[in-house]
């Protein structure tokens, strides 16, 4: 009696166990990780990250994307992998992450689950994918150095016109406009 009893009870708690967890289990290499990336967080990454690529990069290939400068590569790893990471877990959990080699590896194992299991996804919509990409090429002038001002120029002239900036045949440089101009009559 006490075979069978004991034998329901484990069959019970078995069952039970079953339906008790949709995550899949942490394989023992990453036990121990400061953050561990849930499923649920992970196939939301996967997709965000594939929706990115697709906005970003709608015709990078794999041999492209091997040649990448290391400019190229950060700007691909920010959007592609950490911005829509951060979108979903905040920015607080991708620092712990960031910060713990086995949170990155198990984050990273997550990922590319996630990314292999996913078809085709939605495409982001055109204002949100046109303030994405220009943000993109923005980071990327800076990171490569060539620095653009984030900041509007609202600069207009006397009579309520925008005001030419580049300096090129303006005010800012008639004077030497005017010596080329009569220097060359004088020459001719």
């Amino acid at each position: 009696m006490k075979f069978i009893f004991t034998l329901g009870i484990t069959l019970l708690l078995s069952s039970c166990n079953l339906f008790d967890s949709s995550e899949s289990p942490i394989p023992a290499e990453f036990a121990g990780a400061d953050y561990q990336l849930s499923d649920k967080n992970a196939k939301q990454w996967a997709i965000a990250s594939k929706q990115a690529e697709q906005c970003i990069y709608p015709n990078l290939t794999r041999i492209q994307q091997q040649h990448f400068a290391k400019e190229d590569s950060y700007i691909h790893s920010q959007y592609v992998f950490f911005y829509p990471l951060e979108n979903i877990i905040g920015e607080d959990y991708v620092k712990i992450i960031q910060n713990d080699e086995k949170s990155m590896s198990y984050a990273t194992y997550q990922f590319k689950k996630f990314r292999t299991a996913i078809g085709s996804v939605e495409s982001l919509n055109n204002q949100y994918c046109q303030i994405l990409r220009t943000q993109a090429r923005d980071d990327l002038d800076v990171v490569k150095g060539q620095y653009k001002n984030g900041m509007v120029d609202n600069s207009k002239n006397e009579d309520g016109t925008s005001k030419n900036t580049d300096g090129v045949a303006t005010n800012q440089n008639k004077f030497f406009f005017d010596i080329i101009k009569w220097g060359s009559a004088l020459l001719l």
